[in-house]
């Protein structure tokens, strides 16, 4: 679902599976959003968010994840996300998260030379 809005406001997406995908994909190219899921198949959105921190201090991460306990939270933002959303919950909030991170707040006013990418993991 976010991949679509995403590509509907003519974001590049590009997905991965898993942690091990996601951390590859980081090599060959740069993102300038990441959208996790905090249970990944091989990892927690924690173990990424700290890979990703190692090698981009500055690129907004958004957890947006089932799990809504605080320490989960806290784990999370300690580990250098810049927000985290709960499933469900906080879904009227992520895309207004989406675009006020990106710095956008007309998204379909767009122009081709400043579109940036965004990775989403979920």
């Amino acid at each position: 679902m976010i991949s679509f809005w995403l590509k509907q406001h003519e974001y590049p997406v590009v997905t991965a599976r898993d942690g091990k995908e996601a951390m590859e994909l980081m090599t060959r190219s740069r993102f300038d959003l990441f959208i996790l899921d905090y249970c990944l198949p091989d990892m927690t959105a924690v173990n990424l968010c700290r890979y990703i921190r190692s090698i981009s201090v500055n690129v907004p991460i958004i957890i947006y994840s089932a799990l809504s306990r605080q320490i989960d939270r806290q784990n999370a933002l300690a580990a250098g996300a810049t927000k985290y959303l709960v499933k469900a919950n906080d879904l009227d909030n992520l895309i207004p998260a989406i675009v006020n991170t990106l710095g956008r707040r007309d998204l379909s006013r767009r122009e081709p030379a400043v579109r940036r990418r965004a990775a989403s993991i979920l």
